[in-house]
């Protein structure tokens, strides 16, 4: 079973790239209809460099959403920084005083890509 990712898949809309949905393949049945393989397991690569990472720590309960804003101002990359944090439950929010490590805006595309290389 071959699976393309959405955005090489003509019938299908455009994802941004920091969009959880784009690093899964996508899939169609028999019956015309598409799905995503989220049992699949993503890592960051093995060995992720420090200088790609910042620490923050935690000023009160919020969202990993709005978390992923404050560091990117982009609500789509909460995914990552659960990842990066080993952190399995997003439904469970960060508390206060907590530390968690950001990859640096500036790498973001680079940890992106070699994640997206790795489910090739």
């Amino acid at each position: 079973m071959d699976g393309d990712f959405q955005n090489n898949i003509e019938n299908l809309p455009l994802l941004k790239n920091t969009r959880y949905e784009n690093i899964f393949k996508v899939y169609q049945k028999d019956t015309g209809q598409y799905y995503y393989n989220l049992l699949q397991s993503i890592f960051l690569p093995e060995q992720l460099n420090e200088d790609y990472v910042y620490y923050q720590q935690i000023s009160t309960k919020m969202p990993w959403t709005a978390v992923s804003f404050n560091a990117y101002k982009n609500i789509d990359l909460w995914w990552l920084i659960c990842l990066a944090n080993k952190i399995y439950n997003p439904l469970k929010y960060p508390e206060r005083g907590t530390l968690i490590k950001i990859i640096k805006p500036q790498y973001v595309s680079t940890i992106l890509a070699e994640i997206r290389n790795a489910l090739k």
